[in-house]
């Protein structure tokens, strides 16, 4: 009996079982059929590579690849196929993707645009070390398809910046743990100077970050960081900038990374820049007994997008200056204008490669407040109307008179051509414009000198007059660590006077003191044949705050 029963409860166990496993693999089928292998392709494996939360530490900047892919419109001609290489952040900020057939290179184009190839069976070579170092990756194109490729490497940027988190320009090595070569040598950014961060396409893995030269056994002066694939890395490196020692390094989100933000293009600065010099003399020898008080104010911002095919730049630049002397023995002399000038320019370029396009300009310059001239002995001063009459006035010695009011003279342009971005390197830039150019020049009874003699002075006022003729714009700039060298030389020749051109030079020299404060020189010179055959030259010297937002 004791047996019957022990062998019915072993066989109700097993039933019990089977019953239990039966369930479970019923439950579990739909699971498993929904997981059973599929045919792997492009697609899928790069939605695999980049899919994650938005909140996600190593999320891209840029779009999905399909977003990228149906935003793309570059047109695949008959019988030709096409690749398609996603960008991680932005396609100008990261290296180019290189197409090779056998040992020939056959082309070559920014991630997140279709590179049109004729069909057959290519390499690509994408990453950012030397060419022996890239990541190799076999795609075969067919007639009118485009060939989406999957993002099996990594990427990376690196912010370096000071102890006090402002941004600079220094550099930096990645030595791949896995062989313990070299892998690339990067620099920083200047990120307050509207610079970007330039994204390291890699190989991904475990690297480690030293100071340029340095060995893969350097125990100090170091970090390490994992790229895994697929994947955007944010990392702040922070260097000395005065003798290049690693002071921490680490990842971030990319929030706190000086890089433009998701769904932004825009950059933007303001720079502000003030001088309030103040002198006083008495009983100094050989000086005379006097107060001189002098302002100085500067104000500029400026205004960029860059996103796509489409750039847009607008600067608006404010600069006025004062100063006051007041001496003990005679009366105070009339408050001068040592500096008054208006300028806003704003361009906008469509570009149909990522080199070329062409572009549309407005731009004004003019004054804000009414312009005195001083005598220092007594004057005659002689103006010719633009009526025929002429006025004779006698101006005593340390007093002023009046040669234009505010907005005079004005000067509109406009203009529309070929934008061409000639160089954009690590350390310097430069842009080439060429067109067709109109000027409105309104002087709204402004008056220019003719004649200097001694007492005596001849002024005529200048006639308004319009201009149509061709343009062209040199636009450079060069950066070595802490000094900078922006230049802008404008030329604008009339149809009928095309031998005179008029000439719009503007030099900035830089020095970055600070992250915020720099000691800037600028000097700026205009040659106007229409108004007067002298050369005009302005320059300043002052101590700039400025800011990105």
């Amino acid at each position: 009996m004791t047996i019957t029963l022990r062998v019915l409860c072993e066989k109700w166990r097993l039933g019990r079982a089977i019953a239990v496993g039966v369930t479970l693999l019923a439950l579990s089928a739909p699971a498993v059929a929904q997981q059973a292998p599929q045919p792997a392709t492009r697609t899928t494996v790069e939605v695999q590579a980049q899919s994650g939360p938005s909140e996600s530490l190593y999320r891209w900047i840029a779009p999905t690849a399909e977003q990228q892919l149906a935003a793309d419109t570059t047109v695949v001609p008959p019988g030709s196929g096409a690749v398609f290489v996603p960008a991680m952040t932005n396609g100008a900020d990261e290296p180019e993707t290189l197409v090779y057939q056998g040992t020939q290179r056959v082309g070559s184009s920014m991630n997140g645009r279709r590179i049109i190839l004729p069909p057959g069976s290519y390499v690509l070579r994408i990453g950012s070390s030397p060419l022996d170092q890239m990541m190799s990756i076999p795609v075969q194109v067919t007639a009118g398809n485009t060939t989406l490729v999957p993002v099996i490497w990594g990427g990376i940027a690196i912010e370096v910046v000071d102890s006090n988190n402002v941004p600079h320009r220094g550099s930096y090595e990645l030595i791949n743990v896995a062989d313990r070569q070299p892998y690339t040598v990067g620099f920083g950014a200047d990120t307050l100077l509207g610079e970007k961060i330039r994204t390291i396409l890699i190989t991904p893995g475990l690297y480690r970050v030293v100071r340029p030269g340095a060995s893969y056994r350097a125990r100090t002066d170091f970090s390490t960081v994992v790229v895994p694939p697929g994947s955007m890395v944010y990392f702040k490196l922070v260097l000395d900038p005065d003798d290049g020692r690693l002071l921490g390094a680490g990842v971030v989100p990319p929030n706190e990374l000086g890089i433009v933000q998701q769904g932004s293009a825009w950059t933007r600065a303001v720079t502000v820049g003030v001088g309030l010099p103040i002198t006083g003399t008495s009983n100094v020898v050989g000086a005379v007994n006097q107060t001189t008080i002098g302002m100085d104010f500067t104000f500029d911002t400026y205004a960029i997008y860059d996103r796509g095919k489409n750039y847009a730049g607008l600067i608006f630049e404010v600069e006025e200056g004062f100063v006051s002397i007041d001496p003990e023995v005679s009366p105070k002399l009339p408050l001068q204008k040592t500096t008054d000038r208006l300028r806003f320019d704003m361009i906008y370029t469509r570009l149909l490669t990522p080199r070329v396009g062409p572009y549309v300009r407005f731009g004004v310059l003019t004054n804000l407040f009414e312009s005195n001239v001083l005598v220092t002995e007594d004057t005659t001063v002689v103006k010719n109307l633009l009526d025929g009459t002429q006025t004779t006035d006698f101006v005593p010695a340390n007093q002023d008179f009046f040669v234009g009011d505010g907005f005079a003279p004005l000067t509109l342009r406009q203009g529309f051509g070929v934008n061409v971005r000639l160089l954009r390197g690590r350390v310097a830039s430069l842009d080439w414009r060429a067109g067709m150019g109109l000027r409105q020049n309104r002087f709204n009874g402004a008056f220019v000198l003719d004649n200097d003699l001694p007492g005596r002075l001849e002024y005529s006022e200048q006639e308004s007059f319009n201009e149509t003729g061709l343009e062209t714009t040199v636009v450079g700039t060069v950066r070595l660590n802490r000094l900078m060298l922006n230049t802008n030389l404008d030329l604008f020749g009339d149809f009928d006077e095309l031998d005179e051109p008029t000439l719009d030079w503007r030099n900035t020299f830089s020095w970055r003191l600070t992250g915020d404060l720099s000691l800037d020189y600028r000097i700026d010179v205009l040659r106007q044949p229409q108004v007067t055959e002298d050369t005009q030259l302005r320059q300043t010297l002052q101590f700039r705050y400025s800011w990105g937002y």
